[in-house]
């Protein structure tokens, strides 16, 4: 009994992501989704950071026509559970927080690379990313995300390329 015990607390804490403040849900999001060459993504800690009933929602251009996709999040991190061989970095350069009793609303610029230490990004993408604190955890309910346009550059606002906000 004293093992299963141990064994419970050593998973518990290994298992979940620090969701105590929408901030380390952000950190915590691109830190998961990023991977070395033949690694995988961490997609169960991805899957403490996302509500059950979450979905995801990305935009890019085709063509110069602009698709969206939307996907519940469940098969989003199913799809990522891939190992490939390239490296897949998310920098996320600018983040803007709104809270509100259980609801926070992050809005953040991310920079992607294939290459950790490639100076110019793959590409750039902004995202929004809203949150509800269920008891202690905040959980993200959506993300929206939206590569870079051909028409229209992306503001880093203070953010500097290639500065990430956390590692």
């Amino acid at each position: 009994m004293q093992r299963l015990l141990i064994l419970f607390l050593f998973t518990v804490g290994t298992a979940s992501a620090d969701n105590g403040s929408a901030e380390s849900v952000a950190s915590e999001l691109w830190r998961g989704l990023s991977h070395g060459p033949n690694e995988a993504t961490d997609v169960e800690t991805l899957r403490t950071l996302f509500h059950p009933d979450a979905v995801v929602f990305g935009a890019r251009y085709t063509d110069k026509h602009a698709t969206l996709n939307k996907v519940e999040a469940s098969s989003f991190l199913s799809g990522l559970e891939t190992i490939r061989d390239y490296g897949f970095y998310e920098c996320e350069v600018y983040r803007h927080v709104q809270v509100y009793d259980r609801f926070a609303t992050i809005y953040s610029v991310v920079e992607s690379r294939t290459d950790k230490d490639a100076k110019k990004p793959d590409f750039t993408g902004v995202n929004s990313i809203q949150l509800f604190r269920l008891g202690t955890q905040w959980k993200i309910l959506s993300l929206y995300y939206q590569v870079e346009s051909p028409f229209e550059s992306i503001s880093l606002n203070q953010g500097e390329s290639g500065k990430c906000l956390t590692q």
